[in-house]
């Protein structure tokens, strides 16, 4: 990462992307060991808690990147909180039936062999975290504790579980990918894994990515992994016998997914998607495709399940740079999905949960979004500057929070009704004063920690800059 970063677009959420946000917020900020709100239907496929708990990760992630990199309080903590929720042992446990059934072992360890269907996911979660909030909280030993019973706990941390993926990238010479369910491979999955290891190599200066990303990129081009239109095979089982034929929203997840390490296939494929599958006069979108693109697999709705397969092409049309397009998709999910607005929360009925966590990263996605934030294309200015860390929720929606590396600037909407908050700040030049304004005090002094405290009377749109006097 160089301080000489091009300072990166921030934009502030308008109300219904906030409205958006506001659900994964609430299935995250919940009690750990609560998952109201989640589809429970099995732990083994797409609809498993754990994809769910992924994509809020993720989407929360593309939030605080694109929209509020000066705020942290309740944005990193639902964060943390889906990451906690990883470890419950009702995500994981499904591995040890598989482990059993599929290579005759006894192996409660969702992470030690195989199963990146789960370490891959993981990892990437953890990556961005870090990538965005100056919290070493996972790299702790012990930090990532997998209960299975009184006597038997598996416990890692973001490194161990790096390690973990390694390991398993280098069990076949002939194969750098490594299986989700026993035995069956997944490029998609892969690609979760390997961004897992150039992320840690870049946050902690290790080397565990080694040449496994120019091998696994070799795999796809010379291995049967891609078809000759640049499309993927989705899965086979183990590394030759092919399972499944390309579907179309799989592509635009390798698209989104590959753009950080491999851009030029990520272009590729998504140039033989946009050509051959997605039809847009400018207003109006249309994707075509066999009947599979038309299921939600996180609810396995077959009736009007596309919302899943449209996420998944906003996201890839967002890092792409169609924005329009984008755009374009995340509005037509109205079309076939009844709105749903709980206490200011809103979802789409009828789609899973997962797609709808999908959905916020969609919808907070940007050009190069993705790629950029794995490659931790983060300024300078924004890892030392003022930070909004405290405000309370759903009180205080935070729509925009950036700071130059002095001064911050916030954009805030009301979450409860009219009132008067709080807001805590931190990374104030310690005992400097500030001049603010849009708060109720015109001034305020850092204590010796270069922390805040200041009020604000929030009863609709409201702007707040903080800066030095």
């Amino acid at each position: 990462m160089s301080d000489a970063i091009t300072m990166p677009t921030v934009t502030e959420s308008s109300p219904q992307d906030l409205a958006f946000q506001r659900f994964v917020l609430d299935l995250a900020l919940q009690p750990l060991d609560r998952f109201d709100g989640f589809d429970r239907i099995e732990q083994i496929a797409a609809s498993a808690l754990r994809y769910q708990l992924n994509f809020i990760g993720y989407g929360l992630a593309m939030a605080q990147y694109t929209r509020t990199p000066a705020f942290t309080g309740y944005l990193a903590e639902a964060q943390r909180n889906a990451i906690e929720k990883m470890c419950d042992k009702r995500v994981w446990s499904y591995w040890a039936t598989e482990s059993l059934l599929g290579y005759a072992r006894l192996n409660t360890d969702p992470i030690r062999h195989a199963n990146v269907m789960y370490t891959g996911y993981f990892g990437v979660m953890l990556g961005l975290y870090e990538t965005l909030n100056a919290d070493t909280t996972f790299d702790q030993p012990g930090s990532l504790r997998l209960r299975w019973s009184k006597s038997r706990v598996h416990d890692y941390d973001f490194e161990r579980l790096t390690r973990a993926i390694r390991t398993n990238m280098l069990v076949r010479k002939d194969c750098p990918q490594y299986p989700c369910e026993p035995h069956l491979i997944y490029p998609i999955c892969n690609a979760f894994a390997f961004n897992t290891l150039v992320m840690h190599d870049r946050l902690h200066g290790t080397e565990l990515t080694g040449d496994l990303v120019d091998r696994i990129r070799h795999s796809y081009l010379h291995d049967g992994w891609r078809t000759r239109s640049g499309r993927f095979i989705p899965g086979r089982l183990g590394p030759k016998l092919t399972i499944s034929a390309p579907v179309l929203a799989y592509d635009a997840g390798m698209v989104a997914w590959l753009n950080a390490t491999m851009p030029d296939l990520a272009r590729d494929t998504w140039n033989t998607i946009r050509q051959r599958f997605i039809r847009f006069d400018g207003t109006e979108v249309r994707l075509l495709g066999s009947a599979r693109s038309r299921v939600d697999l996180g609810n396995y709705n077959m009736v009007n399940g596309d919302g899943m397969t449209r996420v998944f092409v906003a996201t890839a049309a967002a890092e792409m740079g169609e924005t329009d397009l984008a755009h374009a998709l995340n509005q037509s999910l109205a079309e076939h999905n009844r709105l749903v607005d709980r206490a200011g929360a809103q979802r789409y009925a009828g789609a899973s949960t997962v797609t709808n966590a999908h959905h916020v990263l969609a919808r907070f996605a940007r050009p190069d979004g993705l790629r950029d934030l794995i490659r931790g294309e983060v300024p300078q200015q924004w890892r030392t500057g003022p930070i909004l860390s405290d405000a309370a929720y759903p009180d205080v929606l935070v729509a925009k929070a950036v700071t130059d590396g002095t001064a911050l600037d916030l954009v805030l909407r009301p979450g409860a009704g009219s009132r008067r908050v709080l807001l805590g700040l931190q990374r104030l030049i310690p005992e400097r004063s500030y001049q603010v304004t849009g708060a109720v005090e015109a001034a305020v002094i850092a204590d010796a920690e270069g922390a805040a405290v200041i009020e604000v009377d929030l009863g609709g749109r409201h702007v707040v800059r903080v800066s030095p006097a």
